[in-house]
Formats: C-alpha cells, structure tokens, sequence
C-alpha cells in the first residue's frame, strides 16, 4: 500500500497520519531546517516512501506563504525567487531519494489586470522550460500542481505545456479543482478526462467551494460527502487515476471541522484503503 500516504509537516505526523492509519508514504514540505537528519532516519526507519512538496525547509529569503510559487507573475525578481527555492528542493530531493517534488504552476495570478495575456503566456511558459530543466538537471521527477485563480488553469494550456515538456507530470488537487469547478465554472470531470496520461500524482482534501476553503481550509475526504452537495467526488476520481498515477495524498489535517459533522477522519482514510484495494484486485 506504499502508493498512498499522507502529507505531513512535523516530525510527529509521521506516527499520527503516516504509521497509524497502516501507510508506509509520506509528502513532505515546510520543515524546520534542524527537524531534517531526524526526518531521514524516520523515513529510513520505517521505510517510508517519499516525495515532497517544494519547499521541503522554507528558506528565510522567500515570501509568504512557503508553498507559493511565483512562475506566471510579472515580476521577474519572484519568479527568479521561485526558481531558486525549486532548485534547492531538488538538491534536498536527491539526499533524501524523494520519488518526486511537487511545484505549484500555474499559481493564482495578481497581476493580471492591464497585463497582455500573450505576455503571461509566454512568461508562463518560459518558467515551465526552467522547471523542466532544473528537473533534468537533479534527475528528479517534477509534478506540477494547478490552483487559481489563473488564466492557465485549463486543459488546453496544460496540455500545451506538457506536449512541450514531456519530462513534467500533473498532480491533480481534488479540493482546489472542486473550488474552481463551483466557483468558476471549472469543468471537474472534463479536466480530469483531458489530462489523463499526464496525471503522475493525487492529492485529497474536499470542500463545497470557496467558504468551505475560507472557514475550514482542507477537509479530510470522508464517506459522508455527497456530490449532489457540493463536494468533489473522489470516488470517481479515485477509480479513474489509481491505476496510472504514482501515489495518492491524503493532503489534509486530522482534524474534521465539527460545524460538518465531526467525523473521525480515520474514517476516511479507511473508506479510501477499501476502495483501492478493490481497484487493485
């Protein structure tokens, strides 16, 4: 069961999300700089498989929040500030043996209003030609995770992007795609069927939109989750990507909101165990 796992940013996830829920993967990002020797030997210990979520140790020079990336901006400094940070992700990439990092692209996009949209492009895809290189250059897998708002969240760029640069996968974020298909009009099922064979990885969280994210941020996935409500349905992602994709995250807290029930989010780490082990079957 080493293709799923949990993401975690503290020592102490490893036994708490990891161990206790019968998993042997973990994403990993946002360490403190002196957690990483323990960090290894953990993983090592335990024989955990691996990847990360650029950055693994936030560095004191890049900007808030530490998984931000800054590829499709305007402002040339950032993005060089972005590359810097994914470049030294992949050095700790390779010590550590990470399967694959994980790098935001195309990111929410602020300074898009007046600017001409063949200029974001080309800066956007620009900054896909440096990661794919940096990723050639350490040996290390890079999946690219899509979020909005941004004129690049569509299959048509992304699919430009990955005929381009055929050396980048998609992690495909359940939770930020459902808040765009309810907000935005995203097509959720069309955008997982337009990027199938580019899909290396899967993250789960939920919500019903955009209040569900401000109020709660990532909900544990669980049964109770009906999409006729609002929320995304992972069980046909799950049973549309779990035979071609490398691994599958649970990339949310322990922690389900009690206004939504409460539920035991073990619940649904269990629901999702069951259901792959059908599909491996």
């Amino acid at each position: 069961m080493n293709k799923l796992g949990f993401h975690c940013n503290r020592l102490h996830h490893i036994e708490e999300r990891i161990l206790s829920n019968g998993l042997r993967r973990g994403e990993f990002y946002n360490f403190p700089a002196e957690d990483l020797p323990e960090l290894k030997r953990q993983i090592k210990r335990h024989d955990i498989a691996m990847s990360i979520h650029a950055p693994l140790v936030r560095p004191d020079w890049y900007p808030d929040p530490p998984t931000w990336t800054y590829l499709c901006n305007m402002e040339a400094e950032k993005r060089r500030l972005s590359l810097k940070m994914i470049e030294l992700t992949l050095q700790q990439a390779v010590d550590f043996g990470a399967d694959y990092v994980v790098v935001h692209y195309p990111s929410p996009v602020h300074d898009t209003d007046g600017a001409d949209i063949d200029e974001l492009h080309s800066i956007a895809m620009d900054s896909a030609f440096q990661v794919s290189r940096l990723g050639e250059k350490y040996g290390v897998e890079i999946h690219i995770e899509g979020f909005g708002p941004s004129p690049f969240l569509n299959t048509v760029f992304l699919n430009e992007v990955f005929g381009g640069f055929p050396s980048l996968k998609y992690c495909f974020d359940t939770g930020h795609l459902n808040m765009e298909a309810r907000e935005r009009g995203l097509d959720f099922c069309g955008f997982t069927e337009g990027l199938i064979g580019y899909i290396g990885s899967l993250h789960l969280w939920n919500n019903r939109g955009l209040a569900d994210y401000r109020a709660y941020r990532h909900i544990p996935v669980h049964p109770s989750q009906i999409p006729d409500e609002g929320w995304a349905d992972v069980h046909a992602v799950i049973e549309i990507l779990w035979s071609s994709v490398e691994s599958v995250i649970f990339e949310s807290s322990h922690d389900y909101p009690q206004e939504l029930g409460g539920y035991d989010y073990k619940e649904g780490v269990q629901w999702v165990k069951q259901l792959v082990a059908t599909l491996s079957s």
